[in-house]
């Protein structure tokens, strides 16, 4: 029996069962990229049967099911569930439905580069996110590997999370000094406040972010790392003005003092402020994170994995910036299925050195209902299980139950 009978074998029969098998019963060796799998992309079992969608109250999860009956689960960003559960169910899922899932980079360039004029960043991105993390799920359920192994292997078993809070939820320094006090208490050892002025509102007229970082401070001490996110709110001479009074803070970074297009505001932000500044949330392919490398300048950068077309494309991103030798701290604003992806993207991604991203369980109310095998958080970290696919096991009929709630 070769390795792909093998392989089909036991994966039948853990379909029949619904027991896992042992991760080195496939391969002792361990095989880690998608090239070792260059058989099985020619089998119609691991062909894609079927894409759909669910909503809940504020997330958007994505099934990809094969035709073998195996199914893998992510979430697309979403910011506008309904526009992109359009785009997967009307346009998207065309070009994946009937492909292999060992085929999924080459199905994914032909998607971009197909419906360019929807993108290449927002809307597109944010959608195939969703199939492509799903894709790797049950890529790794089949084979039985986890995620980071079908991304070139793990670097770290875990890694430090931030918790990232909000003016939106905590509109005055002391609420949100208050609620510093009870994130450092639960062992987080770095915050991130955003401030949320958005492109919309730069420059307020109530721009009170000294004084949050300030009250911020004040409660948490010097030994905990704070960073502030200004959220696209500056032109540049505000920015850099008000950067220098965050110099009194002792910031660890600060997060999109201006918009994240305008290279020269941001490199002069970055030559005449003294905080590491952070860009890239908003740089959705390669070749915009080297636009602003090139053109702009930023300490590390932040992609986010459901906002960068997936795993398919956070490799490619971590990829060259380890030629670069600039840090990840990976933006992931999305707590539930969002932030298990990016477990495993960055415990694969040599530049994830520093603190990632986790937006508090709040931001996803009725997700977390859903899900079995949440990774651990202990001492400030995450960590990552050794299970197949992303690891976590989705409560299907809760799934259905939600989206049948808030599909109007």
């Amino acid at each position: 029996m070769n390795r792909l009978e093998f392989i089909k074998a036991i994966s039948s029969a853990t379909l029949a069962t619904g027991l896992p098998f042992p991760i080195s019963a496939v391969n002792g060796q361990g095989m880690s990229t998608l090239d070792d799998y260059s058989a099985m992309a020619r089998d119609d079992d691991f062909v894609i049967k079927d894409i759909d969608t669910f909503m809940l109250k504020k997330a958007l999860f994505v099934s990809v099911e094969l035709n073998n009956g195996s199914k893998g689960w992510a979430e697309a960003m979403p910011n506008d569930k309904r526009s992109s559960r359009t785009l997967i169910e009307k346009t998207l899922k065309d070009y994946f439905e009937g492909t292999n899932i060992f085929d999924v980079e080459k199905t994914w360039d032909h998607c971009i580069k197909s419906e360019y004029d929807l993108g290449p960043g927002g809307l597109l991105t944010y959608s195939i996110s969703g199939i492509d993390c799903a894709i790797y799920d049950v890529m790794g359920k089949v084979v039985q590997k986890p995620v980071y192994e079908l991304l070139g292997g793990k670097i770290r078993d875990s890694v430090e999370i931030y918790a990232s809070f909000t003016r939106d939820v905590y509109p005055t320094p002391q609420q949100a000094a208050e609620k510093a006090k009870q994130l450092v208490e639960q062992g987080y050892k770095t915050l991130k406040f955003r401030m949320r002025w958005g492109l919309e509102n730069q420059d307020p007229p109530n721009d009170n972010t000294v004084a949050f970082a300030g009250a911020l401070r004040e409660v948490i001490g010097p030994n905990i790392k704070l960073a502030m996110d200004a959220n696209m709110g500056h032109t540049r001479e505000r920015a850099i003005a008000l950067g220098k009074e965050l110099e009194a803070f002792d910031l660890a970074w600060w997060e999109e003092p201006t918009a994240p297009y305008d290279y020269e505001a941001i490199k002069a932000i970055v030559e005449q402020v003294d905080i590491p500044i952070v860009f890239g949330e908003h740089a959705y392919t390669v070749e915009q994170i080297q636009h602003l490398l090139t053109y702009g300048g930023s300490w590390a950068v932040n992609p986010d994995l459901l906002k960068c077309g997936g795993f398919t494309g956070g490799k490619r991103i971590g990829g060259y910036i380890a030629k670069k030798g600039v840090k990840l701290v990976a933006h992931n604003s999305r707590p539930s299925l969002s932030t298990v992806c990016m477990l495993h993207w960055v415990c694969a991604t040599k530049m994830a050195t520093l603190p990632q991203e986790f937006a508090l369980r709040e931001k996803a109310p009725g997700a977390f209902d859903c899900l079995k095998g949440f990774p651990e958080f202990k001492d400030g970290r995450l960590h990552i299980s050794d299970r197949p696919g992303l690891g976590v096991e989705v409560d299907e009929e809760q799934v259905r139950a939600y989206d049948k709630k808030y599909t109007k």
